[in-house]
């Protein structure tokens, strides 16, 4: 019932909108570091160590609870060099909006840049 209820409010929302951004993660990129599993991770954000797995998932619920698209979009780099993305979501079934404004973003934006250290 409350997926429902998550489901119809975002249809009103997107009869107005096509898409919404929002952030991918509460942090740009950092290091993959697979020494610890996962649950057991840590990250620190703004000062203050946080679990990386709950940290990382906060915005990429809304969408996925409501089974709305997402596309994710580099849109620039951090002083250190690291890339930052953007979420761009639809509304339901609309995957293709999401695809394309991601492509016309890169367009503007200049697509991805390969932080440092960066292997293919």
């Amino acid at each position: 019932a409350r997926q429902k209820e998550e489901q119809d409010l975002w249809a009103a929302f997107f009869e107005r909108y096509d898409v919404l951004l929002a952030p991918v993660s509460c942090t740009a990129a950092f290091p993959h570091d697979h020494q610890e599993p996962m649950r057991s991770r840590r990250i620190t954000i703004n000062g203050h160590e946080k679990s990386l797995l709950d940290s990382n998932v906060s915005w990429i619920v809304p969408a996925t609870v409501a089974g709305l698209p997402a596309t994710v979009a580099p849109v620039g780099l951090t002083d250190a060099g690291l890339p930052v993305g953007i979420q761009i979501i639809g509304a339901r079934f609309e995957d293709r909006t999401t695809i394309a404004f991601a492509r016309g973003l890169s367009r503007l934006l200049g697509g991805f840049t390969p932080p440092p250290g960066y292997e293919e």
